[in-house]
């Protein structure tokens, strides 16, 4: 089957979104299909398009324009796009989030051209459901013979809010290189010292200012001859303003390393007791779910994506608020015990988010898409 996937950003961005892409068009390049990529991020600076580039093997198609910071704004929806996806695809796999300027276009060129379209929401719309119900007085979206999915039940809520039952929203999850993060037969990480992980892109979504403060009041509750330590991993806007904060607060045990590549993440996990998720908006957490294939006990908000892996007391420790995730992480840093036993349980029971079992889920996607579009024209 020939899929194109279609999302604004693509590498050289390395976000949540166009790491999942290029990790579903590996694997389905792997199972057999034929999938190409359709974006709008440049190939470089100073350069939109590189005629015939491939990513492993994917076909890369790149209706982009050299902008600025390389931003992903494109003209290119219309008929150029048209004409592209008639060439290419069988099925358009398109991959949105809660601003999508070049993705939301090329939906409603891939529908008006005729081809099964599967839509994969991966943010929350929380509050944004009513504008985008709006939406339809003007588009009539909702009308569309569209297959509607999104990457975990926390996403997939307000869009069947905003779709008001005029179609059915699947879960389609991320997925991960389990092998990739399978722990090794044995780590190193320091008995007499608790070390607390946190990967996110350092911005005010993820709350990496919300985590300083419950790092700083979770220490005053451990004991002082407790030996802690807290490893942030990750860059963008705010992280200036976390290390200024880190800096006037006087915690210098926890460090801000920036930007890491996986074996580099690995490296930390290797010596790490604690994996912990502050965010709120958190669609699935494609992080969290490595750091518990790799055997951390994750901490994170009951009401996030990352409930759709971890189950409070089995795989980590759920909490419904930040004093929650503070009491977590004392428990966690103070019961050996029960740190132990659900880090035994993550390295030894694999769970079910691998290439293979999404690439499998994204082909029934594709068939019910198929059926919608043949339904659409009788």
């Amino acid at each position: 089957m020939r899929v194109a996937h279609i999302s604004d950003c693509y590498l050289p961005r390395t976000g949540g979104i166009e790491l999942q892409v290029r990790g579903l068009s590996q694997a389905q390049l792997a199972a057999g299909e034929s999938p190409e990529i359709i974006t709008a991020t440049p190939a470089a600076r100073g350069k939109a398009q590189i005629p015939g580039e491939t990513d492993n093997g994917v076909p890369i198609h790149r209706l982009a324009v050299d902008l600025p910071a390389g931003l992903p704004i494109s003209p290119y929806f219309g008929g150029r796009l048209r004409d592209l996806l008639l060439d290419t695809a069988d099925v358009v796999h398109v991959h949105g989030g809660l601003v999508s300027v070049f993705a939301w276009p090329a939906l409603r060129t891939a529908v008006k051209a005729g081809l099964p379209a599967v839509v994969s929401v991966h943010s929350v719309w929380a509050g944004w459901s009513r504008a985008f119900a709006a939406a339809d007085l003007v588009s009539n979206w909702r009308q569309w013979p569209v297959l509607w999915t999104a990457v975990s039940d926390v996403a997939a809520d307000p869009l069947r809010k905003a779709l008001g039952g005029h179609g059915e929203v699947r879960v389609l999850h991320n997925g991960i290189d389990l092998d990739g993060w399978r722990p090794p037969p044995t780590t190193n990480p320091d008995p007499d010292e608790i070390v607390i992980v946190s990967v996110a892109r350092l911005a005010v979504r993820k709350r990496g200012l919300a985590l300083i403060d419950i790092l700083e009041r979770a220490r005053a509750k451990i004991p002082a001859g407790q030996k802690v330590r807290a490893v942030l991993i990750g860059d963008g806007p705010d992280r200036s303003r976390i290390e200024r904060t880190l800096e006037r607060r006087n915690m210098q045990w926890v460090e801000c390393v920036g930007w890491q590549d996986h074996d580099q993440i690995r490296a930390h996990y290797e010596r790490a007791s604690i994996y912990i998720s502050p965010s709120r908006l958190e669609s699935f957490g494609i992080a969290a779910l490595e750091a518990r294939t790799y055997g951390l006990p994750v901490i994170a908000l009951e009401d996030s994506g990352t409930n759709e892996f971890i189950h409070d007391g089995v795989e980590g420790l759920l909490e419904p608020d930040d004093e929650g995730l503070v009491d977590a992480i004392y428990r966690l840093s103070t019961d050996s015990l029960l740190r132990n036993r659900i880090a035994e349980h993550n390295r030894t029971i694999e769970p079910a988010f691998g290439w293979k079992s999404i690439v499998s889920k994204a082909n029934d996607c594709y068939t019910a898409a198929e059926q919608l579009r043949a339904a659409s024209r009788t």
